[in-house]
């Protein structure tokens, strides 16, 4: 695993390969979100089920995940890897942003065969996203930033009503520990 990625793990714990895109739209006017379609696609990582609330109160699970996928290299042992980017996938909502929800940290792949232990499998469902881009600097700041940013959104802000199937992000393996620019992926009704 890149170097990158141990250090982003270490620092989420202190606070796809080229994905295809069917086409592009100019955001709705004033929306700060770019509108993509999105073809479907498919990750496979290790999968943690918590909510937003739990991450925020310091109970969360996500800086452990990242860590202990980090610390052990498990992303190695995904066969068929589609590219070096880690993506996360979000899915299974019980609700909205406010209930329970996977959070998969992963890779995307070109198949899915026999899965390591332990190991899970989340298909990005084809169809309309809101793309956003993080300001630059350390994950601990700039990604939860950005989601703050975009749960305050209205519909007519995003794009289009959320739909709570699937959201991704992208992490470029190029990043560094502090120049962190990661993209997440809205899904839209």
């Amino acid at each position: 695993m890149p170097n990158f990625a141990s250090q982003l793990a270490v620092s989420l714990l202190a606070a796809v390969a080229p994905v295809a895109v069917a086409q592009a739209a100019p955001a709705p006017a004033g929306s700060p979100a770019k509108v993509e379609t999105q073809l479907s696609f498919t990750v496979v990582g290790v999968t943690v089920r918590t909510t937003n609330a739990a991450e925020a109160g310091g109970q969360g699970q996500i800086p452990q995940l990242w860590q202990r996928v980090m610390s052990a290299n498990l992303l190695d042992q995904i066969p068929n890897r589609a590219g070096s980017d880690i993506v996360v996938v979000y899915s299974d909502y019980a609700s909205d942003n406010n209930g329970p929800y996977n959070y998969t940290l992963g890779v995307p792949v070109l198949a899915v065969g026999k899965l390591p232990d332990g190991f899970v499998s989340r298909t990005i469902r084809a169809g309309r996203y809101a793309v956003f881009t993080s300001d630059q600097g350390p994950p601990e700041q700039v990604v939860p930033a950005l989601w703050m940013r975009i749960n305050r959104l209205t519909p007519a802000q995003l794009g289009g009503t959320r739909a709570y199937v699937s959201d991704f992000e992208i992490y470029p393996s190029n990043s560094g520990p502090d120049s962190l620019q990661m993209t997440a992926h809205v899904g839209l009704e």
